[in-house]
């Protein structure tokens, strides 16, 4: 059995496993993301000199089994605009950074190779060996933001820095019903999708109308929503049927912007991760029943939850690191 070391840098917190190479995480270690980029290698390199340590004391198991050894490579991704080909993370609003040399300044401080790339095409990749099995999907994370990633025989694909970022398509929300939190005089002006369809927008629209908190996140309008089948006073009946209105526009909105996408590769698996995931087979038949309307005679693909969670991308970039030294 091999084991790497994978490292998942997040706007606040920097998640790192050693994982074996069937995808199993052994140990793992986690701080908060430090706001400069010196601070923030010396940190990793602070994470890899643990794991050392702790393998060196015989602290790391697999189960049963001791682990005795790990790869040279470490994998390493981080988000916003990524060049997987010349190791640069070239923006990142959450980070605050451009132009950053990220692979280049690791393998420096470490005097290792590092196999570097976009945390959400980690986390598909990923997906595709350990988590929904697929060796061919389109995968779209929904959380803060949403992103994407094709996934074609086992591998990414992303020829260009900025693939995946559908987040940030300008779109015109496709209305059910009662109009949500968008203001009448916007209604007819494009936003960025991520605006509307993400748990985050999801959220911020149900705030703006007083249906719920910030702390109660998207989960909470969901809750809202469900309880439309149930009798309620006529208030709560309203909240709830707006609360539904905020989903159907999302999911709704989403199915229209990837439906051309989809209809151009063809109808492959789409598999849904993120935060806005945990709703389960409910969001699936939704988002489904949406991309049949929004895909016309052209066969809606079948539609799948990520299975890895909240690891998977510190599993995906520990799984670069095993595809670097040719394991898998």
């Amino acid at each position: 059995m091999a084991y790497a070391i994978g490292i998942d840098v997040g706007g606040t917190t920097i998640k790192a496993a050693v994982t074996s190479s069937t995808g199993a995480i052994c140990d793992t270690w986690q701080t908060l993301t430090p706001s400069s980029e010196q601070e923030l290698i010396s940190s990793l390199q602070t994470i890899v000199e643990r794991f050392h340590q702790r393998l060196a004391a015989k602290e790391i198991k697999d189960g049963e089994t001791t682990v005795t050894s790990l790869l040279q490579t470490v994998g390493f991704d981080v988000p916003g605009i990524v060049n997987e080909k010349t190791g640069i993370a070239e923006f990142s609003a959450n980070l605050n950074w451009k132009d950053f040399p990220a692979k280049a300044r690791l393998e420096s401080r470490l005097g290792t190779p590092v196999a570097f790339g976009h945390d959400v095409r980690s986390g598909a990749l990923a997906e595709s060996f350990w988590g929904v099995k697929l060796p061919d999907f389109f995968y779209i994370a929904i959380g803060t933001g949403i992103a994407s990633t094709l996934i074609l025989d086992k591998r990414i694909v992303a020829a260009h820095p900025w693939a995946g970022e559908i987040g940030q398509i300008p779109v015109f929300p496709e209305y059910r019903g009662i109009e949500g939190a968008l203001r009448p005089a916007v209604l007819h002006q494009p936003l960025p999708l991520e605006q509307i369809c993400s748990a985050a927008g999801i959220t911020r629209r149900a705030v703006e109308l007083g249906l719920v908190s910030e702390s109660d996140g998207s989960a909470g309008v969901y809750a809202l929503a469900d309880k439309l089948p149930n009798p309620i006073d006529a208030n709560e009946f309203l909240k709830a049927q707006k609360a539904q209105s905020i989903i159907d526009t999302a999911l709704t909105t989403l199915a229209h912007a990837v439906a051309h996408f989809l209809a151009g590769v063809g109808p492959i698996p789409v598999v849904l991760g993120g935060g806005l995931a945990n709703r389960g087979q409910q969001l699936l038949d939704h988002f489904q029943a949406e991309l049949k309307v929004a895909l016309g005679i052209v066969p809606a693909p079948s539609v799948h939850l990520a299975q890895l969670g909240s690891w998977s991308q510190v599993q995906g970039a520990a799984l670069r690191a095993f595809i670097a030294e040719e394991v898998l």
